[in-house]
């Protein structure tokens, strides 16, 4: 690893049309866009699983003061994330690379104090995303109520998501399964369905 990470981590060699795809500067060695850029990179050297988190633990995504927060994050990451998926569809990758953007629970779409521009934490009805590793494109799959409280149409649940994205990475969640005090457990706790309908065929990720 000492040997292999400085040059994958030397961003010189990639040019100025790369870097302005990811709304990246020459020199950047931060933000969303870095992130993206250098998962793309440690992708092509065949590493496995990277996690990209935006913000940290301040000024973050957790809107309970000022649900507007959100549309200014969400410029944060609009441009590297479809730079990701431009970068690895031209480059061969992005059918064997699977890509989950998702979070812990949503957001109510009120507040139990009517003028209050917060949102509280909402587990019933969210929305997530996946591209390339075999799953179909421009489809959306379930749907909510009018106010996007509850699920009225193809419900997933969060173990139907992780049994599905390990199913494309060659993992079946049942044989995961392992027994503690007189409990079963695994990923997916002992829940989950593979969704299949959202995917191409069987193949998965490489």
């Amino acid at each position: 690893m000492q040997q292999a990470a400085p040059e994958a981590f030397n961003l010189s060699t990639e040019n100025q049309q790369t870097l302005e795809m990811y709304g990246m500067k020459r020199g950047d060695t931060a933000g969303f866009g870095w992130q993206c850029l250098m998962a793309r990179r440690l992708a092509e050297r065949g590493v496995r699983f990277i996690e990209l988190i935006d913000v940290g633990s301040n000024n973050n995504w957790d809107s309970h003061g000022n649900m507007e927060d959100h549309a200014r994050l969400a410029k944060n990451i609009d441009k590297p994330l479809a730079g990701l998926i431009r970068d690895l569809k031209q480059r061969g990758m992005l059918q064997r690379t699977l890509l989950v953007w998702t979070s812990e629970f949503g957001r109510t779409p009120f507040n139990t104090s009517a003028n209050h521009a917060g949102r509280e934490h909402h587990n019933s009805c969210f929305t997530s995303w996946m591209a390339g590793g075999g799953v179909k494109g421009g489809m959306v799959y379930g749907k909510s109520d009018e106010y996007g409280i509850m699920s009225t149409e193809d419900s997933a649940h969060t173990h139907d998501l992780h049994a599905t994205i390990l199913h494309q990475v060659g993992l079946n969640h049942e044989e995961l399964t392992y027994r503690h005090a007189g409990r079963d457990f695994r990923l997916t706790d002992v829940r989950g369905e593979v969704l299949h309908d959202i995917l191409h065929s069987q193949k998965t990720v490489g």
